[in-house]
């Protein structure tokens, strides 16, 4: 019984979670908030100008992801996982907006790019629960390619 007790407890803490920063990433732009910039690399090609576009415009943002999206929906399970795929489509899309990483305490994000013209993005919280995010610099500019929402990740 008390299995069961802390199972839900579990559930409990990630939806809670996931409620905590869902605004975040699906609320509109806040004016108040502090213009930051993103710095991958001084020869990035580009990917910092996109960056900043990508989550200021929301017709920039649509235009430059390539749908149908492969990914993965919040709190995926396991099955989906390990041998399905999820495909984010056009129509409910919902903006990604700007975060100021400076003053975040809820979050970090780790910037990792390929030098391929392949930047990886990870947003986790301290328990490693983690938004992952691919952008890939393709003929005619940079496009987001991947985007699995929220999901437990032990590996980052």
């Amino acid at each position: 019984m008390q299995c069961k007790s802390m199972n839900k407890f579990r559930w409990l803490n990630i939806i809670l979670v996931f409620l905590m920063i869902l605004p975040l990433f699906t609320s509109c732009n806040n004016s108040n908030q502090q213009e930051t910039s993103v710095s991958v690399s001084a020869d990035d090609d580009g990917f910092t100008e996109f960056y900043e576009a990508f989550h200021t415009d929301s017709t920039y943002q649509l235009d430059h992801i390539t749908f149908p999206l492969e990914g993965l929906p919040s709190f995926a399970d396991s099955m989906l996982v390990n041998y399905g795929k999820h495909y984010y489509k056009k129509e409910g899309w919902k903006m990604l907006h700007k975060v100021d990483w400076d003053t975040s305490t809820m979050f970090t994000r780790t910037l990792e790019p390929t030098g391929l013209g392949v930047v990886n993005e990870y947003i986790c919280t301290p328990e490693k629960y983690c938004i992952s995010r691919r952008f890939a610099k393709l003929h005619d500019g940079w496009y987001l390619i991947y985007y699995a929402d929220m999901n437990y990740r032990p590996d980052l």
